[in-house]
């Protein structure tokens, strides 16, 4: 028994040792599995930052797992060990013991089993005592073996190694802080911030309106992206600059200011911006009073110590301040404080010369806190400016205006124009021209205006303009010296002359692609009755054809305008009734050109709109009317060269007289008469041989040259003369050389004579051919008009197919050939007299017209249409021999007028008074209302066939022609029946009487005609020549009336309103009298910048300066100075 007591103490031992295994085991599995949980809890909040209900959550499960642990691994072994709890019994341990023995086996189970049995027999307590020996020796214990709990220390270990890394590295605010977390599951935590701010700025103080910095920067892991500084209520974005860092700018504080940062809901603690109160100014200006001479009120200038000032000028400075106890003035001599009373602080000073200051500011807190730098700039008066320059050259002004600015800082008082003959400076002029006493104001010159100057002199001249600096004797500045040529009478008349020549040169280059034209015209209206409609193609063609002729169109307008120009300015003062029938019909050419031009636009229109019909129709017209222009341009072009030709003539004649007068008073002075004055001479004389030559080719090109004298001979001789007379001279001979001279003299006097006898016959010659001429004309007219008439009324009754038909379209056909010579003869005729004009040509196209267009339909048996076209033919050829039998009476009177005489303009009048040309206007009106009296109108005759009929008488005249040549002395018969044509007045009187009140008008017409030249002369004098123009139009409105209409009350009506315009003017002149009494002596001596009217193209240029002047700017004196000292640099 004793040996199975030990085996059963063997086995507690073994089931002791066993659980003390599986709590030492548990004891390592508590530890490690519980610390690892334990991490992972802490890990999860630390990470996570949960929520309480999640926390609450977490560690009531950390709680759970711990207790499991705890009761799974060390309090259930130990209630086994203590026997608290029921462990493995002893067949349990034998089954242990038997699997780690294998000598014991099943021994153990047999002996428990063997112990257990109640029958206990000697056999089976043998048995048990048997195997009790057998087991005695062996170790039941060592079955346990706690090394093997070995493999479980990691599981420990590692936790714990975690730990303490975290402790001795630092980090066991990760434990501690997340332990505390989860301990505190009720308690809200809130994640720490990823990043907090650190303020960069040292100190935060700053002065008072002073802009502060603020910079911060951001510590941690993020960089937010933004960041706002709260400043009281308000919030503001900072800027980020390169370094990461933000920074804002806290415009100017006047107090103390509390701020905090906030990014991504990150906020700062606050932090408080220290302000020092500053010295500043409220108010500042300067009043500145200028020297008294330059007569300126004082000025205030505001916000800033910097001026330009004149010299002399006393500068007071005055400002207002706040927390200020002292202002100091302070330049490079010395410094200066300012006289306080309160707030305000004055100080003043003269200012001599440019000058650097500072004004500075203190007050107890800071001391110079403001240093503010000006500058005072002293200038001098400076010269007055003066910018002088042609006139551009795009204007194409006839004169050479000059056009100037004159300008001074201070004001400008007077401008004149010094003028000399060229290199004789010594000897100038000066004229004053007007100017405003401002500081700027421009002026057009152009030389010599109304100065006194020498024709044929080349002059020199500059402008000077003085300012009004008084202490410095008025200040003056030159402009550039320009030239200027002083043409003589003749020079000019040349240049004018040969201006024309070219205009003529080129309305003649025109009028020749004109043609070309015009059969252009005439395929395109051959083509549009081809077709019935017209392609693109054609339409393009047409659209080509307007294009050039408009173009056309505008070079005969450019041209004939410039040759009416040219007129006007030829001979201005002299009255010339053949200038001006010139001038108004090329007046009137300009605007039928114009009329063309709009119908070209008309057709180009039509053209775009496809109306073929109403096209050609308009084009047919436009034709019509171009073929009258051309006509009328061509005798325009004729005319104007034959009255140039004219005028050169007698230029020549005049160049020739004035040459021998000098040559005669060469030869009389002794002193003078040198082989080099007559070398001059015969230069002259060689000019006037090649303008003879000129002369003869310019004569013989036109159509119907004129009787130009023979001279050859004559200048031959005259040559020979004046060689022998230089000759002569040359060997100081000069009694040889008188005779000479004096024949070369007498033989030019007479050359010169003749040419003007020739041209004075020869117009009278003419004037006797033409009105022959044109009497065979109206009489070829008239037969043809009845003719045609007769022929109208055959048609009326006919139709198509008739026997006579064709016999009368035969003879409408030979009229129209008919008519072709009467208007071949009036071409020819109005190539050499002005009188044949517009209306003529115009009608004369018009019975063209007419007649193409009637047999037109004629042939196509339209007799309807027809006729009505024959009915316009006759109209037209009857106001045709209206207008002729006018023009045939006019020229009458003329040629009866000339019989006494040709006038010369301005003879035997003298130099009258205005009151003596109002009292011989007056007397002039009377002998009208006598002329009236008698109740005879000569030059208006009975209209109808009666007259015209009686007009055929003067065909007795055409054989008084032919038989006796030039004289034509015995046309009187003609002309007497040209008269009763073109009178027909009621009381019969016969062609005499009609020439005899013709000659009455005439003798009026001259005196007329003397009154307004001796007007103008006296308009001239008085210097009104703008306000009497009226006065001079109405004379020369009269003196045409006169011409055409004789004395009727449409002449008198006009003479009584030339009697009520001629009394407005001499009230004028007796005003500008008293004016005159009333100027100064200096001022009478000044010359006034009196011209005629500037050209349209300069006034339209000197406007859009203007306007650019009264726009401009004023800018200070400062900037006026810098704006000199630009263009100056730039010069």
């Amino acid at each position: 028994m004793d040996k199975s007591n030990i085996i059963y103490e063997k086995l507690e031992a073994f089931i002791k040792k066993f659980y003390t295994n599986e709590l030492i085991r548990g004891t390592i599995f508590f530890v490690g599995l519980g610390l690892l949980y334990f991490l992972f809890t802490l890990f999860l909040e630390y990470f996570l930052w949960l929520k309480p209900t999640a926390r609450t959550i977490l560690f009531w499960s950390f709680v759970s797992v711990e207790i499991f642990l705890l009761l799974r691994f060390i309090l259930f072994p130990v209630f086994k060990l203590f026997k608290l709890q029921k462990g493995i019994d002893y067949s349990q341990a034998s089954r242990i013991i038997g699997n780690h023995f294998s000598e014991v086996g099943d021994k153990l189970t047999n002996f428990l089993q063997l112990s257990q049995d109640n029958n206990k027999s000697e056999l089976l307590l043998a048995s048990i005592e048997q195997k009790a020996n057998t087991l005695q020796p062996i170790p039941f214990t060592n079955a346990i073996n706690f090394g093997k709990n070995k493999k479980y220390l990691p599981l420990a270990i590692i936790p714990i190694l975690f730990f303490a890394y975290f402790y001795i590295s630092g980090n066991s605010n990760f434990i501690t802080q997340s332990l505390n977390r989860v301990v505190n599951y009720k308690q809200q935590f809130l994640p720490p911030a990823p990043f907090e701010f650190q303020l960069v700025n040292s100190s935060l103080q700053t002065e008072q309106n002073k802009d502060f910095l603020v910079k911060v920067k951001t510590v941690g892991k993020v960089v937010p992206e933004n960041a706002m500084i709260f400043i009281g209520d308000e919030s503001y974005f900072m800027e980020k600059n390169e370094s990461g860092e933000f920074q804002f700018v806290i415009p100017k504080p006047n107090e103390n200011i509390e701020f905090h940062f906030e990014a991504n809901e990150i906020s700062s603690h606050e932090y408080e911006l220290k302000v020092v109160t500053v010295p500043s100014i409220a108010n500042f200006e300067m009043v500145i009073n200028f020297p008294s001479y330059l007569n300126k009120k004082s000025e205030i200038v505001k916000g800033t110590g910097n001026a330009i000032i004149p010299e002399g000028t006393k500068v007071t400075w005055r400002m207002n301040t706040l927390a200020t106890q002292k202002v100091d003035w302070l330049d490079a001599n010395g410094k200066y404080s300012f006289a306080k009373n309160e707030n305000t602080f004055l100080f003043s000073k003269s200012i001599l010369q440019n000058i650097d200051y500072q004004i500075l500011t203190s007050n107890n807190k800071v001391q110079n806190y403001e240093k503010l730098n000006y500058q005072i700039s002293v200038i001098k008066d400076q010269f007055p400016s003066i910018t002088v320059n042609n006139a551009p050259d795009s204007l194409k002004v006839g004169k050479n205006y000059v056009l100037g600015q004159v300008s001074d800082d201070y004001g400008l008082s007077k401008l004149q124009i010094v003028y000399y003959p060229k290199e004789k400076p010594n000897v100038a002029k000066r004229g004053t021209i007007a100017v405003k006493r401002d500081v700027f104001d421009q002026f057009v010159f152009a030389f010599p205006s109304n100065l006194p100057v020498e024709e044929g002199v080349n002059y020199e001249y500059y402008f000077e303009i003085f300012d009004n600096d008084a202490i410095h004797n008025f200040k003056s500045t030159k402009s550039s010296v320009f030239s200027s040529r002083i043409e003589t009478e003749s020079e000019k008349q040349d240049e004018m002359l040969q201006q024309q020549n070219d205009n003529i040169n080129s309305l003649s280059k025109s009028l020749k692609a004109q043609d070309k034209q015009l059969s252009e015209m005439d395929k395109l209206q051959k083509m549009g009755k081809e077709k019935d409609e017209l392609e693109y193609k054609e339409q393009q063609k047409i659209n080509d054809f307007l294009q050039r002729q408009k173009q056309q169109d505008e070079l005969m307008k450019e041209f004939s305008e410039k040759m009416k120009d040219n007129l006007e300015k030829f001979n201005p003062d002299k009255k010339d009734a053949e200038k001006e029938m010139l001038q108004e019909r090329l007046e009137k050419s300009q605007k039928e050109l114009e009329k063309n031009q709009k119908l070209l636009d008309e057709l180009k229109k039509l053209n775009d709109k496809i109306s073929k019909e109403e096209f050609f129709e308009k084009m047919d017209k436009y034709k019509q009317n171009s073929k009258n222009q051309k006509k009328s341009l061509e005798q325009l072009l004729e005319l104007t060269k034959k009255y140039y030709v004219e005028k050169k003539a007698e230029q020549i004649a005049d160049k020739l007289d004035k040459l021998s007068e000098k040559q005669d008073k060469l030869s009389e002075n002794q002193k003078d008469n040198t082989s080099e004055k007559q070398e001059e001479i015969n230069k002259e004389f060689d000019k006037i041989q090649e303008e003879l030559n000129n002369l003869e080719k310019d004569n013989n090109e036109l159509k119907s040259p004129m009787d130009l004298p023979k001279t050859d001979e004559k200048e031959k001789s005259i040559d020979e003369d004046l060689k022998g007379a230089k000759d002569q001279l040359q060997k100081q001979n000069q009694d040889k050389a008188k005779p000479k001279q004096k024949s070369a003299s007498k033989k030019m006097k007479q050359m010169s004579e003749q040419m003007m006898e020739m041209m004075a016959s020869g117009e009278m010659e003419h004037m006797d051919e033409d009105v022959a001429m044109l009497r065979q004309i109206l009489d070829n007219l008239l037969s043809y008009s009845f003719s045609q008439e007769d022929v109208m009324k055959q048609f009326k009754n006919l139709k198509r197919g008739s026997p006579s038909f064709t016999k009368n379209l035969k003879i409408q056909q030979d009229l129209k050939q008919q008519f072709k010579h009467v208007d071949d003869s009036l071409f020819a005729l109005s190539l050499r007299n002005p009188k044949i004009a517009e209306d003529v040509t115009k009608e004369i196209g018009n019975v063209q017209y007419n007649v193409d267009k009637a047999l037109e339909n004629l042939v196509e048996a339209n007799v309807p249409k027809g006729n009505s076209h024959q009915q316009y033919a006759v109209s037209s050829a009857n106001k045709l021999a209206d207008l002729l039998s006018d023009i045939l009476n006019s020229m009458q009177m003329q040629m009866s007028g000339q019989g006494q005489g040709k006038p010369k303009p301005g003879q035997g009048q003298g130099d009258m008074q205005l009151p003596d040309i109002i009292q011989k206007q007056q007397n002039l009106g009377e002998k009208m209302k006598k002329g009236m009296k008698k109740g005879d109108k000569p030059g208006e005759g009975q209209e109808g066939e009666q007259g015209e009929k009686e007009g055929q008488s003067g065909k007795e005249g055409q054989t008084g022609k032919d038989s006796s040549g030039k004289s034509g002395k015995n046309g009187k018969s003609g002309q007497s029946g040209g008269n009763g044509n073109s009178q027909g007045n009621k009381d019969g009187e016969n062609g005499e009487d009609g020439e005899g009140d013709a000659k009455a008008i005439m003798e009026i017409y001259k005196e007329q005609q003397q009154l307004r030249e001796a007007l103008q002369k006296e308009l001239n004098k008085q210097g009104l020549g703008g306000n009497g123009q009226n006065a001079l139009d109405q004379m020369k409105q009269i003196e045409k009336q006169l011409l055409n209409k004789g004395f009727n009350n449409e002449t008198l009506q006009k003479v009584l309103n030339l009697k009520y315009e001629l009394l407005k003017l001499e009230k004028a002149v007796q005003q500008q009298g008293q004016d005159k009494k009333r100027q100064s002596e200096t001022n009478k001596k000044d010359f006034n910048n009196q011209s005629n009217a500037l050209p349209e193209k300069l006034k339209q240029y000197l406007n859009s300066i203007e306007i650019l002047n009264r726009q401009a700017l004023p800018l200070r004196s400062n900037f006026n100075q810098k704006v000199q000292e630009y263009f100056k640099n730039n010069d």
